[in-house]
């Protein structure tokens, strides 16, 4: 008979023995497991099909909506300065008090002391910006803009002259492109947000005699109850943008 020792190191190989095989089996069975799972056929992926509108049509981008945007949108109307003075602190800029048919004159800041005397701004008629948000210019807040042609000359000169309607205007008189719908102007907020007059001051020009048109549509002044169409002129600047 064995010795209690030597039947425990038996049992304790035994054990060993079953350990090893099921420690194989195991790691046999993960391995076939592995192997099958690899030999399955993926199933190729699905294209997304892109959602249609309800209404079948894509909706305007920003572009599409900006390419709709034409000058008509702004609200230009003919005004006369009734006050003007110098800015307290900035050299450049004139202070005036356009009045552009509404029940008070519109309070304006434009950067023209360059380009015009005191005397030549005081009841001069002009053409206004009127549906600009407002905006404080060194702490003056201006409620809207005056149109001037710009241009620079062969010496490198800045030239700059006021875009002048037409001698029969009357304040408040719209200015709008001839041939084009003459739509509702725009709310400030809607230019502002829009982009509106970002959007059309690029194409704003005075053509080689000097009157004004946006992509070449002429700009004029619907006077006498809209029977009337007459150009807007730049008294000497040609082929200048306009801003």
């Amino acid at each position: 008979t064995m010795s209690k020792s030597a039947l425990d190191l038996l049992n304790d190989l035994i054990a060993e023995l079953e350990n090893a095989v099921e420690s194989s089996t195991v790691k046999e069975t993960a391995s076939n497991k592995k192997e099958a799972k690899e030999k399955l056929p993926v199933p190729p992926k699905q294209p997304k099909v892109k959602a249609e509108s309800k209404k079948g049509a894509a909706a305007p981008t920003p572009s599409d909506q900006k390419e709709a945007i034409n000058i008509n949108a702004i609200d230009l109307r003919v005004g006369i300065i009734r006050k003007v003075t110098k800015h307290e602190t900035a050299e450049k800029l004139y202070c005036e008090e356009i009045d552009v048919g509404e029940d008070a004159p519109r309070a304006i800041a434009s950067g023209l002391v360059p380009y015009y005397s005191l005397e030549q701004m005081q009841d001069r008629k002009l053409i206004v910006v009127c549906n600009l948000k407002a905006r404080n210019l060194v702490g003056f807040k201006s409620h809207g803009m005056v149109l001037c042609a710009s241009t620079v000359d062969e010496n490198g000169v800045h030239r700059v002259e006021f875009v002048d309607p037409p001698a029969s205007a009357k304040p408040g008189d719209r200015i709008v492109a001839e041939g084009l719908v003459a739509i509702e102007p725009f709310s400030p907020s809607k230019v502002d947000k829009s982009k509106a007059f970002e959007v059309v001051a690029p194409d704003l020009k005075v053509d080689h005699e000097g009157v004004a048109h946006w992509q070449g549509y002429r700009l004029v002044c619907l006077t006498n109850g809209g029977t009337g169409a007459e150009s807007c002129i730049a008294p000497t600047l040609r082929n200048a943008n306009v801003a």
